[in-house]
């Protein structure tokens, strides 16, 4: 686990038994609590799963939560409706979604109900709301940003798997333009309750810290989301580095094999929990195009075996959704997958030779821990 320390600031997981820290569970509901205390006037929290069980780690994040609105903060939760209750692992996989077991809704009642915190379930019919961020006293549109305004994202959910067996990312943003931008995602689900239609034509840039940052989010961007992703890979000209839960999207896929074609190195880390029964999926349909991409690209990548998914198993897999082109950093909730287009996601870019120095190391770390792939 590590950190840059700075805005944009990035706190690093890994797999408690794979390198990562003691006590890292303890760090990430700490650091939680920090942003959250630093709230003034509001809080909103879009998140997919979030079922803590430590004690400590609830204490301190509903502790933290629950004394926001005791000093006046308006904090809203709004959370995934609901998984199928026998949802499988090939489930999960072909919505593009970290599997996880039914139990969010009612973990959240249980700890909020009767206090300040506001909270309601977001559907996604046959979709996910799989966002995953905290946005802290957004600006209205009129008044100016406080100092206070700023966005946690990435790909990590609240669980206590997430914070101390998958690898993961945590990126905090101070930036008002940034805050705005996402509470507009926010609101639009919380005032319908429902992804359909959200995140259309709400894309945009600004600078954090000297970065310049970009964002979009699904499902209203999610076509033009899947072929930015694709694009930066056929920009890039020194290096495609990749950790990815799942590894789907055709035009991705087919955007590495050119790249790989062009000379540019790849390389990575992947979840084989989750790609192993696509790739099984894909080789008995007779797949050939994206078997041919797939075949090309896999050898340049590194696996890390998770457990198989069930409701009551660890939920250790590799959850990053993290893709660095050159000086280009790429992550967020959004798996790279074509079918995440239609789930609620949230995507950020980060252009900083620094943050991407970061991520890089970070990656080469996990390279190291786990196996070459053997597709």
């Amino acid at each position: 686990m590590s950190s840059l320390g700075d805005s944009p600031d990035v706190l690093f997981l890994r797999d408690e038994r794979h390198g990562g820290p003691p006590g890292q569970e303890a760090t990430v509901a700490g650091a939680f609590a920090d942003f959250v205390d630093a709230a003034s006037t509001s809080l909103d929290v879009a998140i997919y799963d979030f079922r803590l069980d430590d004690a400590n780690a609830v204490s301190t994040v509903v502790g933290a939560l629950t004394g926001a609105t005791d000093r006046g903060v308006v904090v809203r939760i709004g959370y995934d409706a609901g998984k199928p209750a026998d949802a499988t692992a090939q489930d999960f996989a072909e919505l593009a979604a970290d599997p996880a077991p039914i139990g969010t809704g009612v973990w959240v009642q249980e700890h909020f109900a009767g206090t300040g915190v506001q909270s309601t379930a977001i559907r996604g019919g046959s979709q996910l709301m799989h966002s995953k961020y905290l946005v802290r006293d957004a600006p209205g549109d009129e008044v100016a940003s406080p100092p206070t305004a700023a966005v946690w994202t990435g790909s990590t959910n609240f669980t206590d798997d997430a914070w101390t067996r998958q690898e993961n990312n945590i990126v905090t943003l101070s930036s008002g333009t940034l805050a705005l931008a996402y509470r507009t995602d926010f609101e639009q689900m919380w005032s319908t309750g429902s992804i359909s239609g959200t995140g259309k034509g709400d894309s945009g840039h600004t600078t954090v810290g000297g970065t310049d940052v970009g964002w979009d989010f699904c499902p209203g961007d999610g076509v033009a989301v899947n072929a930015a992703v694709a694009a930066r890979v056929a920009a890039a000209t020194d290096r495609v580095v990749v950790g990815a839960m799942v590894l789907t999207s055709h035009d991705v896929l087919a955007a590495l094999a050119d790249a790989l074609g062009r000379g540019v190195p790849v390389s990575g880390i992947y979840d084989g929990g989750q790609m192993d029964p696509i790739v099984r999926q894909w080789r008995a349909s007779g797949s050939t195009q994206v078997l041919a991409s797939w075949d090309a690209v896999s050898p340049h990548l590194h696996v890390k075996h998770s457990i198989p998914y069930s409701p009551t198993s660890t939920h250790d897999f590799m959850h990053l959704k993290v893709l660095v082109t050159d000086d280009l950093v790429t992550t967020g909730s959004y798996n790279f997958s074509a079918n995440a287009e239609r789930n609620a996601e949230n995507q950020i870019t980060m252009a900083d030779g620094g943050v991407a120095a970061a991520y890089v190391d970070y990656l080469d770390a996990l390279v190291r821990e786990y196996p070459a792939s053997l597709t």
